[in-house]
């Protein structure tokens, strides 16, 4: 891989021995497992941890250097990291109106023990049992449609609400998150769906470009098939139409945005604007026609939950 000079000037500043964070610095109550959202900055230093991480990129572009590679990343991309693995998010840029957000949920070997040996192993989760065993064995994968984001979402809303049996409910959403993982890793998937490749590059597109004007003609152009056949795929994987499909999107992303401390600053037309939305009383009207209230009552809820 070529570094650019971006990544090469981070090369020279890494530290021989990275920090060791401790689980006892995130787990409370009893429970051993945490869940956050957090906007990376370039002052945080590289470290590994005592407890299992799985990182998800929420929204923004950056990179992630892990041991020795530097990654890219952008929106949909997921990593397992076990214990004693270095790492370090960093963002592309330094403009704060360009975050580089980041989904963490971590917890101890027990509970990862626990979920990966319940269950039969017919039923088993069987490359996690085998990465259980092993030291520095990381893993990272890219999610198809969204099916990352939305456990990631939940699990994140269970911890901070903290309703009654919210334990259960983050061991089983974490169980559904490792299934997850673990079928993306299956070999079915590793042969190749072809429209599974095809929407996974369209989903890449629609989040890349939300602020841009979308059509379904220029994407169908774009990938090189024919408009009919590229509605037709999103329908039958998706159950939406192309228009409702990037309706979601930019629902969804300005949740995120809105939800995020980070961007506090930013005004509601200036994240309407972000996902491609110029026309605020119509943001305001979706918005509330899909979250059930209007953005600003999204964003003091969220201020609520944040500690």
């Amino acid at each position: 891989m070529t570094s650019t000079k971006h990544e090469r000037g981070y090369e020279n500043m890494r530290k021989q021995n990275p920090m060791i964070e401790k689980g006892e610095q995130f787990f409370s109550n009893g429970l051993s497992l945490y869940v956050n959202r957090v906007s990376e900055r370039f002052d945080l230093p590289e470290h590994e941890h005592d407890f299992i991480e799985i990182c998800y990129v929420w929204a923004g572009s950056g990179f992630h250097y892990i041991e020795d590679r530097t990654i890219r990343v952008t929106q949909g991309d997921l990593f397992f990291l076990p214990v004693g693995v270095s790492h370090i998010f960093r963002p592309s840029s330094h403009n704060p109106k360009e975050p580089l957000i980041i989904g963490n949920c971590i917890f101890d070997e027990t509970i990862f023990r626990f979920l990966t040996s319940t269950l039969p192993v017919e039923y088993g989760l069987y490359r996690f049992r085998q990465i259980s065993a092993e030291t520095g064995n990381w893993i990272q994968m890219r999610e198809r449609s969204g099916e990352f984001g939305h456990l990631f979402e939940s699990l994140l809303k269970e911890f901070e609400n903290k309703k009654t049996g919210y334990e259960t409910m983050l061991c089983g959403l974490l169980l559904q998150l490792l299934i997850g993982m673990e079928r993306a890793m299956s070999p079915e998937a590793e042969t190749g769906d072809p429209v599974a490749e095809r929407l996974e590059i369209v989903y890449r597109h629609i989040r890349e470009h939300l602020h841009d004007k979308l059509t379904l003609s220029a994407i169908a152009q774009q990938i090189g098939i024919g408009e009919r056949q590229l509605q037709r795929n999103l329908s039958e994987r998706t159950g939406l139409s192309f228009t409702a499909l990037l309706h979601k999107e930019r629902i969804d992303r300005s949740c995120r945005l809105l939800a995020d401390p980070a961007l506090a600053s930013l005004t509601v037309a200036d994240i309407a604007s972000r996902v491609g939305i110029y026309d605020l009383k119509r943001f305001h009207r979706q918005f509330k026609l899909t979250t059930g209230m209007t953005p600003a009552r999204y964003r003091e809820t969220w201020t609520r939950l944040t500690p």
